[in-house]
């Protein structure tokens, strides 16, 4: 069966978390998607950038943390994060978050990239 890609663009916008906030999105994914192979995997794209001295977040699909990195300070990055099909659930809303851990973190432009059957 063929496959396509397929998006959401879930925060068209920017914002801030300072250590121990959270901020959560609810997006419908469509009951078409590809689920559970190794190479139809979902992405998480964002730009991210912290305070000079550098900062560590989280990111949880579905309540399911998918990455924790450290960045450095100072300049804006474009980030992506590949994680299982599994997490996903096809066919009702699924929610991202974002928690910073350490130093103020500012997020923008979340795309989520998935695979949905044609």
């Amino acid at each position: 069966m063929a496959s396509l890609c397929d998006y959401i663009v879930v925060n068209d916008g920017d914002f801030s978390l300072n250590p121990g906030q959270t901020q959560t999105f609810s997006d419908p994914i469509p009951s078409n998607l590809i689920i559970g192979t190794n190479r139809a995997k979902p992405i998480l794209a964002f730009k991210v950038w912290a305070t000079p001295s550098g900062g560590r977040f989280a990111v949880e699909v579905n309540d399911q943390q998918i990455w924790s990195p450290t960045i450095s300070g100072g300049d804006v990055r474009g980030l992506w994060e590949t994680f299982s099909g599994t997490v996903l659930n096809p066919g009702v809303n699924n929610t991202v978050q974002f928690r910073a851990i350490e130093n103020k973190i500012w997020f923008s432009d979340v795309v989520l990239w998935y695979q949905v059957d044609a």
